[in-house]
This record gives C-alpha cells, structure tokens and sequence, in this order.
C-alpha cells in the first residue's frame, strides 16, 4: 500500500512505501529526505504512541576484580513499533526538534520514552546532520556493534540510556536498587551521530527475516557498545 506525500512528508501511521525493493527511504508515511524539515514532536502525534515492554534489572559479572553488577533496560516490542522508535530518534538527529516524548501505550509503569539529542554547535565537527539515506542489512549479530565499540568514540558515537522521574528520588541513581524497576521514564540521550546509528540498527532488527529474535548493545561483561554512565541497553522483538 502506498501514501501519498504530505507536505510536511508525515501521513498516518502503518503505512509504508519501499523503493527498488531494497532501499527504503520512506517509512509509515515519513519521507527520509524531509526528515530535516520535520518537528519531531508533530511526527509523535501522527505516530501515535508505542506499543511496548520495558523491564529493568541488574546483572552479576565475574571479574578479576571481583563480581559486579551492571543495570540493564530491556525494550521489546514488534517490527512497527520498533520503526516507530527509529523514525523518532532520526527526527530528533536531523529534524527541528531535539527533544521529543514517545508515549507508551501499553498501561504499565513506565510512561514513555524521552528522547533527547545533543545539539553540537555548528564549529563542532560532529554538528547536526542535514539527511538520512537507509539501505537494508542483510544480516544481523546479536552484538551488532562488538568489537567496533570498542575503538569507537563513545562520547558522539554511542548512545545513551537511563530512567527518570522516579517516585521518590530527586536525582538519577545508578545503585541497582529494587524502585529502579517501577520508574515513569526512559531517556535515550546522545549526539545525532549515535541517533542515526541507533534508528539505523532498529530499522534493521524490524525486518522480520533477519534473525536474532534478540540484540544487545553490551556484550556479557559490559564491553563499551553504550555511552558512559548509561544503563546497558537490550532490544527483544516480538511477533504481532
């Protein structure tokens, strides 16, 4: 089924248009090339809120050091849901907004998602990007970003994840205590450079033929494939 373009490039969600069968530069109505001129919290509201799961939790490592524990988000949901996440993240990379709230549906305690860009300045050489141009992967690894994580600059690089407005606390904690597990908030934070290579990643993980039913940005251990001082971060994709 084909939308036809809108002037602001955003039509009603569920919709999409596939170009030559592999490259695919729009999305739900969303027209990649004008995703520069889009106010990401307008395309919210035509996206409508997200369907998902968000459980939270913290793992034991064994080290030389000693055991450790590191807290993790784990966000699941099904292909649509998951281009409706991308879609938002790249109109916080290169649209007129850096900030938006992705509302979550679902009815459980957490409310939604926050997701805020950074907004180098234009001296900056990691400044605003001004498109996105998308090309199907073939294949896809649980550990997509491992070992390129490793040598990466994680500070633009990478993205970011933690919890936020939680009942009772003031500040962000990262203590792995149990009201960790109950919060309002997610906040997905980074520059537009790991904006785009997250949204990238998800539109990847949304094509149903692509195994694994499951990706994470850390491997067992926690090798740096997230920003500093951010939660470990899981995606679980789940059949409609």
């Amino acid at each position: 089924m084909y939308a036809e373009e809108s002037t602001t490039g955003v039509c009603r969600p569920g919709i999409q248009r596939l170009i030559g069968g592999h490259e695919m530069n729009k999305l739900m109505g969303v027209d990649f090339k004008k995703l520069a001129l889009i106010d990401a919290n307008k395309l919210v509201d035509s996206l409508g809120s997200l369907n998902c799961t968000i459980q939270f939790g913290c793992h034991s490592y064994a080290s030389a050091g000693g055991e450790y524990e590191i807290s993790r988000i784990c966000i699941s949901s099904n292909a649509e849901n998951l281009q409706r996440l991308a879609l938002v993240l790249l109109a916080c990379a290169i649209g007129t907004q850096s900030e938006a709230y992705l509302p979550i549906g679902t009815g459980g305690p957490t409310k939604g998602i926050q997701i805020d860009s950074e907004r180098p300045s234009e001296y900056n050489p990691f400044h605003q990007p001004k498109s996105f141009t998308y090309t199907p992967k073939r294949e896809l690894k649980r550990y997509p970003w491992y070992p390129w994580s490793l040598t990466c600059d994680h500070w633009t690089e990478l993205p970011g994840f933690d919890l936020d407005d939680i009942p009772g606390e003031s500040l962000h904690i990262f203590d792995g205590r149990m009201d960790l597990r109950k919060p309002h908030l997610v906040c997905i934070y980074g520059y537009p450079k790991a904006f785009m290579r997250l949204a990238r990643l998800l539109l990847d993980y949304a094509s149903t033929d692509i195994p694994p039913e499951q990706i994470d940005l850390e491997i067992g251990g926690g090798f740096r494939c997230v920003s500093a001082a951010s939660y470990e971060a899981r995606f679980t994709r789940i059949a409609d």
